[in-house]
């Protein structure tokens, strides 16, 4: 899918952001607790600019973004690690046009070996996929009641 990125904006990079996110009740698999925080963006009582007087500090629409915390407790190689971080970030960056705006946190809870990374991938793709068909189906109902 050409044009699909992943820039610095769509990363949760700051210890707030992972701490808002820890904060919410995690999808639990197997392998992987996925976190999901509205983002602050996307929040309706956020603090919204006035848009004759600052519209030069206005902050770009909301977006997905993506944290991962791949530790070496679970996943005992850099290598392992690395290749974990990879594809859940391109599953992410392939998927991002159509998830909702909300701050995603991967964190990997179990031990993992490299024959799990399959394994991994598919719960994160599963995780992302249930989020879609949850955005769609609510989109289509917003949709329904403005006509």
């Amino acid at each position: 899918m050409a044009g699909v990125a992943f820039p610095r904006e769509a990363r949760l990079l700051t210890p707030d952001a992972f701490t808002r996110a820890l904060k919410t009740r995690p999808f639990r698999g197997k392998f992987l607790w996925v976190y999901r925080a509205p983002s602050l963006d996307a929040q309706p009582n956020a603090q919204q600019p006035n848009e004759a007087t600052d519209s030069a500090l206005a902050k770009p629409p909301a977006r997905p973004q993506l944290g991962m915390m791949i530790g070496k407790r679970n996943a005992k190689s850099a290598v392992l690690r690395n290749a974990i971080k990879r594809r859940v970030r391109e599953q992410f960056r392939l998927r991002q046009p159509q998830l909702p705006p909300f701050s995603y946190l991967v964190r990997l809870a179990t031990n993992a070996s490299k024959a799990d990374v399959p394994l991994i991938v598919a719960e994160w793709v599963n995780s992302l996929e249930f989020d879609i068909r949850k955005n769609s189906t609510k989109s289509a109902a917003v949709q329904g009641i403005t006509q």
